[in-house]
C-alpha cells in the first residue's frame, strides 16, 4: 500500500498528461477491495453442530458484542445465527453510503408501523422503521452517529427496579467498548469500537454558531454523562470507514474455532421442555428447517421488533394475544407492550446567500470521481468518509413552552443532516430512500426540491415519548411480519413538546449568523384537508401545530418491547439479570428492547453496552463451572 501512495505521488502530471482516470479507478477499486478482504477477516459456518453452550439469535449490535465476549475464554462453545447476510457491500462501509444501505432491501427488514398520529404526509400514515437484517445490524446501516445518552436516563432505569443499570455501573461498560478519540477519563480508550470526529461540513460551523447565539453552550464532550448544549456529532468510523459491531467484535472473533456464525439463517421459534428454553428452530434458503440445542442458554438479540416477535410465536406473551392465534401458551407476560420510538418532524433549511459554499460531498458525484475514490480507499479521507449526521443539539423544555439547558435527562435532539446529498432529485439512490421512508407526493416534492438547494435539514427529535406502542402478531406464521405500532404522539404533552422543538428551529433562523446567510424554510405541503392558508407563517404557531399532525415519521430507534424490571414488575418481560421471567429458565433477552424508557438520544451506543453488560451478566453466571 506505501509504494503505491509513492507511486501516486511521485507522477501526478503524467498520470494527469495521459488521462489514467480509468487507471487510477482501478487501482483504487483494488486497494478498497484489498482492505475489505483484510478487515473482514474470518468466515461465517456453512456447518453447525447438533449443541453449543450458547445460542445467540441476531447478529445485530448486541449480538455481535454477545458472540466475541461468551466465545473469549475458549471454554464455551457460542453458535450465532443471523436471518441476514454478510456485510460485503463496499457502500456499507462508505460513512457517505448511509442512504444507499439505509433504503436496501437486501439488508434490511423492510417493516411499517399501522396508520399514525401525525403521519398524514406518509403513504397510508404508514412510517416505515426498517431495521438491519445483515451482520452488524442496524449498525451496519444507520448512520453511525455515536451518542451514549444522558446519565439520568440510566439513574432513572435503576430508580425503576433496575438495580446494577445506573450510570456508575452503566458508564463502565461504555468505557470498556470504546476507543474514543477525545482525551480524558470519563471516555474509553483502547476498546473495540472505534469513535470519531466526523468529517465536517463548512454549513456545520454555521449552525454551531447560530445555536450558541441563542444561549446554548457547546458540549464538545458531550458523551461524558451530560449531552445538554450544541455539539459536533460524533461517530463510529474507524480510518474513514464504518466501523460497526460486526467489524469492531464479530470479525476479529470468527477465527476462533468455539464460535460459529451461521448467516441466511431466520430463527422461527424457541424450544422448550416445561419451562426450559433448550434450543431454537431455524430456516434457510430453500425453506429447510433445522434445530440445535443449548446446554446452558439461549439468548433473544434480535432487536426490539424481532425479539418479541419470536417471543410470541414461541408461546411467552399475553393469554389473549397468544390464544387469538392458535400458539400454545409457555407463560403469560406482557411481551410486545411497552414499545417505543423517538418521532420527529423536520424543516428543510436554505441559505441564499452565494458566500455560503458548495458542498463537495454529493452522493453520486463522489462516487463516479477518481479523486474521491482514490483519496477515500487509499488514504481513508476526503468526501466519502462524510456521515449525514452533522450535529446536535440537546436541551429541556418547560410547561410554559420555553426551551432551556438543565441538569435532567433532555426531553429534545435537534440533528442537523448535511445536505444535499444527491445532485440528480430523479436519482435511484434518493428514489429508493424516498420509496422505503414510505414519503407521500406532498412530502416527497418537498424532498426533491430539497436537494437542488444548498442547505441543511434541522430535525428536532422528541426523546422521551408519553406514548406507548404494541408489537403483536398478524398471524401464527413466523415469516409474516408482525404488526408494529409505536403509537406515536397520541399523548399531547408529546405534540406540546414536539411543538417547542420546531420552535427551537424557527429561532434558529431569526439568529444573527442565519439571517446573515439569507436562510429560510421551504414550506411542507400538507394534504388537502389538513392545509392552511398561504399567507399563514411559516413560524407561527398554527403552521407548527400543522407540521406535528402531519409530517412526523419514527426515527428507527425502536426500544422497550421486552421490558426490564424488577421481581414482581408485572409490566416487566425480563429482570436486571436479562433473565426472562414468568418461571422460564435458560432464557435471556440482550438488545434495546430490554429499555423501560428511551434514552436521550440515538440508539446504537446504548445497544452495544446492553451487549457488554449482557455478556458480563451471563459469565458470572457460569464463574467457577
Amino acid at each position: 500500500m506505501e509504494n503505491l501512495q509513492q507511486l501516486v505521488d511521485k507522477f501526478p502530471s503524467t498520470l494527469k498528461e495521459y488521462k489514467t482516470t480509468v487507471a487510477c479507478g482501478s487501482i483504487a477499486l483494488l486497494s478498497g477491495y484489498l482492505l475489505y478482504k483484510y478487515q473482514s477477516r474470518g468466515r461465517v459456518s456453512e456447518k453447525w453442530n447438533k449443541r453449543y453452550d450458547f445460542i445467540v439469535v441476531g447478529a445485530g449490535s448486541a449480538g455481535c458484542v454477545l458472540a466475541n465476549r461468551l466465545s473469549e475464554n475458549g471454554i464455551f462453545s457460542v453458535l450465532i445465527l443471523e436471518a441476514g447476510g454478510e456485510d460485503s457491500a463496499i457502500t456499507m462501509h462508505m460513512p457517505v453510503g448511509c442512504l444507499d444501505v439505509c433504503s436496501n432491501s437486501k439488508y434490511l427488514w423492510v417493516d411499517y408501523t399501522t396508520p399514525q398520529t401525525g403521519c398524514k404526509n406518509l403513504i397510508d400514515q404508514r412510517s416505515a422503521s426498517q431495521h438491519g437484517k445483515v451482520l452488524g445490524g442496524s449498525s451496519s446501516v444507520n448512520w453511525m452517529a455515536y451518542v451514549r445518552g444522558h446519565r439520568e436516563d440510566y439513574n432513572s432505569w435503576e430508580s425503576l427496579g433496575c438495580t446494577g443499570w445506573g450510570w456508575g455501573n452503566v458508564e463502565n461498560y461504555f468505557k470498556k467498548m470504546e476507543d474514543y478519540f477525545l482525551p480524558g477519563e470519563a471516555l474509553g480508550h483502547g476498546g473495540p469500537l472505534t469513535v470519531s470526529a466526523n468529517r465536517n461540513l463548512r454549513t456545520t460551523d454555521y449552525l454551531i454558531k447560530a445555536i450558541k447565539e441563542l444561549g446554548v453552550r457547546e458540549n464538545k464532550s458531550y458523551n461524558s454523562g451530560d449531552n445538554q448544549g450544541v455539539m459536533k456529532c460524533h461517530v463510529t468510523v474507524k480510518n474513514g470507514k464504518r466501523w460497526s459491531a460486526a467489524q469492531a467484535y464479530l470479525r476479529p472473533a470468527m477465527k476462533r474455532s468455539n464460535l460459529h456464525v451461521v448467516t441466511d439463517a431466520h430463527v422461527t421459534k424457541i424450544l422448550f421442555d416445561g419451562k426450559r428454553a433448550v434450543g431454537v428452530r431455524f430456516v434457510r434458503e430453500g425453506g429447510f428447517t433445522y434445530e440445535v440445542l443449548a446446554e446452558k442458554e439461549v439468548i433473544i438479540s434480535s432487536g426490539a421488533i424481532n425479539s418479541p416477535h419470536l417471543l410470541l410465536l414461541s408461546g411467552i406473551g399475553p393469554k389473549e394475544e397468544l390464544q387469538k392465534h392458535g400458539i400454545p401458551i409457555v407463560t403469560e407476560l406482557p411481551v410486545g407492550l411497552n414499545y417505543q420510538d423517538h418521532s420527529s418532524a423536520f424543516r428543510n433549511v436554505f441559505f441564499e446567500n452565494p458566500q455560503v459554499p458548495k458542498e463537495e460531498h454529493l452522493y453520486k458525484a463522489n462516487l463516479s470521481s477518481t479523486k474521491s475514490l482514490m483519496e477515500y480507499f487509499i488514504k481513508g479521507k476526503g468526501p466519502l468518509t462524510t456521515a449525514a449526521g452533522q450535529a446536535f443539539s440537546f436541551f429541556d423544555v418547560d410547561k410554559e413552552g420555553n426551551y432551556f439547558l438543565s441538569n435532567k435527562m433532555p426531553e429534545i435532539q435537534i440533528f442537523m443532516i448535511g445536505g444535499p446529498f444527491i445532485v440528480d432529485p430523479d436519482d435511484e439512490v434518493l428514489s429508493r430512500f424516498n420509496e422505503f421512508a414510505n414519503f407521500g407526493p406532498l412530502l416527497l416534492e418537498t424532498m426533491k426540491n430539497a436537494d437542488r438547494r444548498q442547505g441543511v435539514v434541522l430535525a428536532p427529535i422528541l426523546l422521551h415519548p408519553r406514548s406507548r406502542g404494541s408489537i403483536t402478531l398478524a398471524s401464527a406464521d413466523p415469516l409474516q411480519r408482525p404488526v408494529i405500532d409505536p403509537n406515536i404522539l397520541s399523548d399531547p404533552e408529546d405534540q406540546r413538546i414536539l411543538k417547542i422543538g420546531l420552535k427551537f428551529v424557527s429561532d434558529v433562523l431569526k439568529s444573527p449568523t442565519m439571517t446573515s446567510l439569507g436562510s429560510y424554510f421551504i414550506e411542507t405541503k400538507f394534504p388537502t384537508k389538513d392545509r392552511i392558508a398561504p399567507d399563514v407563517d411559516p413560524e407561527s404557531e398554527e403552521y407548527l401545530e400543522k407540521l406535528v399532525s402531519t409530517a412526523c415519521t419514527v426515527c428507527w430507534h425502536p426500544a422497550g418491547s421486552c421490558k426490564m424490571g424488577a421481581e414482581g414488575d408485572t409490566s416487566a418481560v425480563v429482570d436486571p439479570q436479562l433473565r426472562v421471567q414468568g418461571g422460564i429458565q435458560g432464557l435471556r433477552v440482550v438488545d434495546n428492547s430490554i429499555m423501560p424508557h428511551l434514552t436521550s438520544g440515538n440508539t446504537n451506543a446504548p445497544a452495544i453496552m446492553i451487549g457488554e453488560k449482557g455478556s458480563d451478566l451471563i459469565l458470572q453466571s457460569y464463574r467457577g463451572i
